[in-house]
């Protein structure tokens, strides 16, 4: 019984962030209300408040239940005996653009981030945790960019931080567009062909 319970307890969670997931994806994280979610997932107002203390929690909780791209952007790979710094950078990227190509609850979180999340006080901790993640994703590969400077893969005189900065600047520009309309072009073909190209600018 108390096993069913827990099962139970689970399925009721499961069913409130896939709805928060949709209703923020359709009407945004500002329009949408902890009243409106338990509503879509058939749930009473007291079992959302069980599972989630207010509207910030709900959201930490869809965004734990997924790794960020942006946090997995910053994963370390192990290094081999022709590791390149920047083969690792542009490989990284690549990494990144395929995962929010292929997996529909990353593209979903990603489209709620960049398009549907207003960076209010309500939200602000997502903003907040965003922008942290993405400050020491582009922290490590300046330090990428900086070990390629010293291996000469790329020219001493490239400002490290600029070059990373472009390529944020490239790869966010590439989903914000992609997310606004997948059917316009391939995510993964057009971002992966960019990134080359960018990188390989660099590099001469």
């Amino acid at each position: 019984m108390v096993r069913r319970t827990k099962e139970d307890a689970l399925e009721t969670r499961a069913k409130l962030l896939d709805a928060a997931q949709h209703l923020f994806g359709q009407n945004g994280v500002a329009h949408t209300s902890m009243a409106q979610v338990a509503e879509f997932a058939g749930v009473t107002r007291g079992a959302i408040y069980h599972h989630f203390s207010n509207k910030q929690d709900l959201i930490e909780s869809l965004m734990q239940r997924v790794s960020l791209p942006i946090d997995e952007m910053r994963e370390q790979v192990a290094e081999q005996d022709n590791f390149s710094p920047l083969n690792e950078v542009r490989e990284r990227a690549k990494r990144f653009l395929t995962r929010v190509a292929t997996d529909q609850q990353i593209q979903a979180l990603a489209s709620i981030l960049l398009h549907k999340c207003e960076y209010i006080d309500e939200v602000n901790p997502i903003k907040l945790r965003h922008v942290s993640g993405r400050n020491q994703c582009i922290d490590d590969f300046q330090v990428l960019f900086e070990q390629a400077a010293e291996e000469g893969e790329v020219p001493l005189e490239r400002d490290a931080r600029m070059a990373v900065i472009g390529l944020f600047s490239l790869v966010d520009g590439l989903i914000y567009n992609w997310l606004l309309d997948s059917n316009y072009f391939v995510l993964t073909d057009y971002g992966c062909k960019a990134i080359d190209a960018y990188i390989d600018g660099l590099a001469t």
